[in-house]
């Protein structure tokens, strides 16, 4: 399995909104500015044809419409399955209608999954959807794939997460967005919490600035602090 790091930071970094790519073809959230990101790099978008959505916050959904409105002015057909939360569907359609979009004009080129947490779907990997605390957020959801790698999306220290990282194979890509983790986000301290407990790899991502500052200065065996377009292989 093929992993690209295409995004590790929050909304108010310098880098790139957290987003993942696995074996060209499913990507994990499609956050704000990711569909310039891949042009940039020369990614194959056509190839891209599973999306993998944690909640509904804009830096995690904002460039769906234009990754479908791009798909429907190139002329590529083959549809776009993308896979989340109860609600998924409409929350799409409100960003169309924001961005003053229309969304019948790309209705044939998606399929949507909404999944409960504990669902489990196979759209070619086996997906398990599973319940994380985001805040206030809900439905917020993280996931295994394939039984080989998690995602904890935006989650606080909470029983979802610890089911990911204890569950997954030996890498998760979790959300490391402070130096003390809140009800909203974990940190630091929770992550050194999961490694010593789970003694699995942790990929640090949606990281602001000054907690990369500190996961630069420190040396936390087996978390991995990566750049954008970081790529690993499982």
């Amino acid at each position: 399995m093929n992993i690209e790091i295409v995004g590790t930071g929050a909304i108010y970094s310098k880098h790139n909104s957290a987003c993942t790519l696995i074996n060209n073809d499913m990507i994990v959230d499609f956050p704000n500015g990711i569909l310039k990101q891949l042009l940039k790099t020369n990614h194959n978008l056509e190839q891209i044809d599973k999306m993998l959505i944690t909640h509904f916050h804009g830096d995690h959904t904002a460039d769906i419409p234009f990754l479908l409105m791009y798909k429907l002015k190139k002329g590529i057909i083959k549809p776009t399955t993308i896979i989340g939360p109860i609600g998924l569907e409409n929350k799409v359609k409100q960003l169309f209608c924001a961005y003053d979009y229309e969304f019948e004009k790309v209705e044939k080129l998606v399929e949507f999954i909404e999944l409960n947490p504990k669902d489990i779907k196979d759209v070619g990997y086996k997906i398990e959807a599973v319940e994380v605390i985001h805040k206030k957020e809900k439905p917020a959801s993280g996931y295994i794939v394939d039984e080989k790698i998690g995602f904890t999306g935006d989650s606080s220290l909470c029983d979802g997460a610890e089911y990911i990282i204890k569950n997954s194979g030996n890498i998760i890509i979790t959300d490391c967005s402070h130096i003390e983790g809140n009800i909203a986000h974990l940190g630091i301290d929770n992550l050194s919490y999961l490694i010593k407990k789970y003694n699995k790899k942790l990929v640090a991502t949606h990281i602001r600035d000054n907690t990369r500052e500190v996961l630069e200065k420190i040396e936390l065996e087996n978390l991995l602090l990566v750049d954008d377009g970081t790529k690993l292989k499982i």
